[in-house]
This record gives C-alpha cells, sequence and structure tokens, in this order.
C-alpha cells in the first residue's frame, strides 16, 4: 500500500508539473495612445469633490494658462505646448477649481522643473502701480508624495481682502497633473486633500495605460 501511494504521489506530481508547462509566453498589453480622449478619463468629476462643485460648460482652463497674469513671474507657462492636454474646470460658492492633465513627450522632467522655477521667481513680487503683493510658499496638506509639487500663491492688495490661487503638480513620467484652486484665503485643504488623491489615483493608471 505504500509503495502504491508513493508511485500515485510521483504520477499526481509529474500531472500537476504537465499542466503547469505551456509553450505560449506571457505578455502584457501594449500601451495604449497618449490621446486627448485617454487623458479625458483620467480628468476628476464633480463627484469627485465636496459638496457644492459644479463643472463649468465650454471652454475649460487650458493647462498653460498664467497662474499670475498681473507680474511675468510665471509667463513661461504660456510656452508650454503639450503633445496633448485636457482640462476641466469646476465652480464652488466662492472658489474655481481647475484640473489639466498633459502630455510632455521626453519632456516631462522639464516641465516639473518650470513649475519649481516659477515658484521661486515668484516668491516676492511687488506690483506698486497696482498695490498688490504676491508670495509663494510651499503647501502643506494630507499626504503628498514626492512626485508632488504643492505651491500656494498669496495675493494681497494695499486694501481688502487676500486671495489664495493653489497650484499642486503630480507627475508620472511624461504625464503632468496640475490642480488649481482659487478663492479667499485660507483654501479648503480637505477638498484639496481629497481631489488630489483621486487625481494621483487617475494618473497612476493612465500612466500604467500608456507605457
Amino acid at each position: 500500500m505504500a509503495t502504491r501511494r508513493i508511485v500515485a504521489l510521483g504520477m499526481g506530481t509529474a500531472l500537476a508539473l504537465a499542466a503547469c508547462g505551456t509553450d505560449r509566453e506571457l505578455t502584457e498589453p501594449e500601451p495604449v495612445p497618449a490621446t486627448a480622449e485617454r487623458l479625458t478619463e483620467a480628468l476628476i468629476e464633480a463627484t469627485d469633490l465636496t459638496a457644492g462643485y459644479v463643472t463649468v460648460e465650454g471652454e475649460s482652463t487650458p493647462f498653460n494658462a498664467e497662474i499670475l497674469p498681473e507680474h511675468d513671474c510665471d509667463d513661461a507657462l504660456a510656452d508650454l505646448e503639450p503633445a496633448e492636454s485636457v482640462s476641466r474646470d469646476f465652480t464652488g460658492t466662492d472658489t474655481t477649481l481647475t484640473h489639466s492633465v498633459a502630455y510632455f513627450p521626453g519632456q516631462g522632467g522639464q516641465v516639473e522643473q518650470l513649475f519649481r522655477d516659477i515658484k521661486e521667481d515668484c516668491s516676492q513680487v511687488v506690483l506698486a502701480d497696482a498695490g498688490l503683493s504676491v508670495r509663494s510658499a510651499s503647501l502643506d496638506f494630507g499626504v503628498l508624495s514626492d512626485d508632488t509639487l504643492p505651491v500656494a500663491y498669496e495675493l494681497e492688495p494695499t486694501t481688502g481682502a487676500i486671495e489664495e490661487r493653489d497650484v499642486i503638480l503630480m507627475r508620472q513620467g511624461d504625464l503632468v497633473s496640475v490642480i488649481r484652486l482659487s478663492g479667499p484665503r485660507p483654501s479648503d485643504k480637505v477638498l484639496l486633500d481629497g481631489a488630489v488623491r483621486v487625481a494621483i489615483g487617475y494618473l497612476g493608471l493612465l500612466h500604467d495605460d500608456t507605457t
């Protein structure tokens, strides 16, 4: 009986190994092109935001729109020419939010560096004629990865309330995702945390599909 059990076990093992053996090659799906249609799938929607935000119909704020049209410290943004880009605008009670996703073949790192340079160039700006001071600083909220650049731009007029324009850049390779939130200071960090988490997830899926 013991011998028969050993033989049976040996046969079972051989059959299992034979079943696992295959001449087929394991392949991954071919990357899909980073088209505008595919990029649009990586945009957040109103349902991804806190209550009160609605999608703005019609033309949206382009990826290369200036953050501070009041000054030339970020004029270089207008020179950006992504191979593909899409955007979607939202409005709240007294704020506006834009999410943009763009594809820069071979230039993703340069685009991120440009945003970092603009943060420094716009760190202390005074527009005496307009009675306006501009400053930039790192934006602290939620759990952010090393691939995220969060910046707060504050515009302080001689009289009146201070406006805050938050810009959060997320990058994976040559895909760049940017969220902009503009409104009175302080901005809604809970809103930003939720929106950025969702946008990072969408960007990851887009990167997996296109590389």
